[in-house]
């Protein structure tokens, strides 16, 4: 019922908008799901997010698309089972990432009760631990990220000040402060830990956009035969202040010219019919808009992808700070959504993967 709600009210919007995008017939498109979904497994849900709407997307395409049970399956046949989690938990993955000189956000430490060292070797596992290494980062601003965690949960950002000789969390946009006990009471609800890095400043294109969230790229790219491949990307940007980028929480999503960089919209992750040129709460620009660093953030993906054994399909998350591309982290089994939005049709992958 609720797939059915959706195709009525896209439909709806794609018959009464003024500028209304070009479009196959309501009957071609009734076709086209009932297809897709009765000899595919592929449902209108997907259809509608991948905006197959479009006279542009060939149905060859769209039959080339998995559903989610291939899509699974297509995972573990080319990241093999046991070295995906390897690039899942961020402390692993970092460390991998830094052997090979990947450019990542500088590493202060792993915060954990029992396991938890920072950078220089000393221990990291208790409030004391975390209050005497922030003294040392006062003006500073760093980021607490659960070592295993998704779409932005449990992210936070501080810069460290210091009231009455001692630290004090204090929220970079707002100004709101927070115990450094307070915010350690919270966090024993993640038992896994976090890691703490510094703040990236990401370059002043990406600012201009939203400056509250570090905006990144996802880049979709796979190998074989020691060949890497980009198959698509996408920049996430935050909304309404929020700092985190992903759609998940909000976000909006950005489709990326591979030959050149430049951004060619920005679209509503729950409203695939909204598209638009500017930010919708900054009013920034986006459409046009070229990426800096863009041939170095393809290099950069293709070498964090290279950095992992037995994994050689992965969306990688890039950020572009003042002075070029750091990775922040690749994600083994990212979400088939993706492929939607970039019109990435694995079957036609897997075959040259395969060498066919």
């Amino acid at each position: 019922m609720h797939a059915i709600k959706d195709i009525r009210q896209a439909w709806t919007q794609l018959r009464s908008a003024k500028d209304a995008p070009a479009h196959l017939p309501i009957a071609r498109q009734l076709l086209e799901m009932g297809l897709l979904l009765a000899l595919r497994g592929i449902g209108p849900g997907y259809y509608l997010k991948a905006r197959w709407w479009r006279p542009s997307v060939p149905f060859a395409d769209k039959w080339a698309h998995m559903n989610r049970k291939e899509y699974n399956a297509f995972i573990d046949r080319w990241n093999a089972r046991p070295y995906q989690k390897a690039s899942q938990h961020k402390v692993i993955e970092k460390a991998a990432l830094q052997l090979v000189k990947v450019p990542t956000p500088e590493f202060i430490g792993f915060l954990h009760p029992q396991r938890g060292a920072g950078a220089d070797g000393r221990p990291l596992r208790a409030l004391d631990d975390l209050a005497r290494l922030c003294r040392e980062l006062v003006g500073r601003k760093i980021c607490l990220k659960p070592v295993e965690g998704y779409g932005g949960a449990g992210f936070a950002a501080y810069r460290i000040e210091a009231r009455a000789g001692e630290p004090v969390f204090v929220h970079p946009f707002s100004g709101a402060e927070r115990s450094l006990g307070d915010w350690w009471q919270a966090a024993q609800a993640n038992p896994e830990g976090y890691i703490v890095e510094h703040y990236l400043e990401q370059h002043p294109t990406l600012a201009t956009i939203h400056p509250n969230s570090v905006n990144t790229l996802r880049i979709w790219l796979y190998q074989a035969r020691g060949e890497v491949r980009i198959a698509g990307a996408f920049l996430r940007v935050g909304r309404q202040g929020s700092m985190v980028d992903n759609t998940s929480s909000g976000g909006i999503y950005c489709p990326v010219r591979l030959e050149t960089g430049v951004l060619r919209c920005a679209a509503n992750a729950k409203n695939p019919l909204q598209t638009m040129e500017r930010h919708p709460d900054t009013g920034a620009q986006i459409s046009g808009v070229q990426l800096p660093f863009w041939r170095e953030c393809q290099e950069v993906a293709a070498r964090a992808l290279q950095a992992f054994p037995h994994v050689n399909v992965a969306g990688v998350d890039v950020a572009i700070g003042v002075d070029g591309p750091r990775m922040i982290e690749l994600n083994v089994r990212p979400d088939q959504i993706g492929c939607a939005r970039i019109n990435l049709p694995l079957k036609h992958v897997e075959r040259w993967m395969r060498g066919a």
